[in-house]
């Protein structure tokens, strides 16, 4: 994974020096959360790139081309490095190490951004699709912006996913040959739903130097939770950073 990433670098750094539109910013930020699973989650990359030239941008570990680029819509092509949950037995709790390592896939996907000015010219609705070699996932969220002050961003969001069985069988569905400790039955789950809010908030102490903040909540519906290697609760992930902009 961190090969694709230096390739992206490299090829943004060609592009700055060839153009003045390249635009980039550089946040590091702790954050922490709990898992779907009954074990430890690997952590995603806590330093995240956000680089732009023309149409084309990475932002965290997302590649995408934004086309048809209007007032009230555009629309995006991208791919999803890091998509999904990786984890491997040895991070399981007591009684759940048996099961096969799950691991993140690289997604391809298209979504779409539609300005709601009819409600507000700060509301957002994005309807996505993206999908891999173990599943896709369809969804549809709805996002604010709200800046107080010039240097102030509050952006709240909520969202709906469907996630597809193929998906939800690789994460959470548990085979045979998984079978030991505590996890005593086979588990092969339909097609599930995650829900989701967020709330986002920066604060830009100069033009170039800003501070962030960040929590998501998500639920995933029963098909998900009534795995044996899953717990039944709310997913949290908040977090703090600070970011530069070049």
């Amino acid at each position: 994974m961190k090969k694709y990433l230096l390739t992206m670098l490299a090829l943004f750094s060609v592009a700055a020096v060839a153009n003045d539109d390249f635009k980039a910013s550089v946040t590091a930020a702790y954050g922490t959360r709990t898992s779907i699973y009954k074990g430890r989650e690997e952590n995603a990359i806590p330093i995240f790139p956000n680089l732009s030239y023309q149409n084309l941008y990475l932002k965290g570990t997302e590649v995408g081309f934004k086309f048809l680029d209007y007032n009230r819509f555009n629309s995006t092509l991208y791919v999803d490095l890091l998509d999904g949950h990786s984890i491997k037995g040895s991070r399981m709790d007591t009684g759940y190490e048996s099961i096969d390592r799950r691991r993140y896939q690289q997604a391809i996907g298209l979504k779409a951004d539609v300005k709601l000015n009819e409600i507000s010219e700060n509301l957002t609705l994005t309807p996505s699709f993206s999908i891999g070699n173990r599943g896709s996932k369809t969804g549809l969220s709805l996002s604010y912006l709200y800046m107080p002050k010039e240097n102030i961003i509050i952006s709240p969001s909520v969202n709906v996913k469907y996630l597809s069985k193929k998906y939800t069988d690789y994460y959470f569905g548990v085979d045979r040959d998984e079978l030991g400790g505590s996890i005593t039955n086979e588990y092969t789950p339909d097609g599930a739903f995650e829900f989701g809010a967020g709330l986002y908030g920066e604060y830009y102490f100069t033009k170039n130097i800003s501070a962030l903040a960040y929590v998501n909540m998500k639920q995933y519906s029963s098909e998900v939770t009534k795995s044996p290697i899953t717990e039944d609760r709310i997913i949290t992930n908040v977090g703090a950073g600070l970011k530069y902009t070049f």
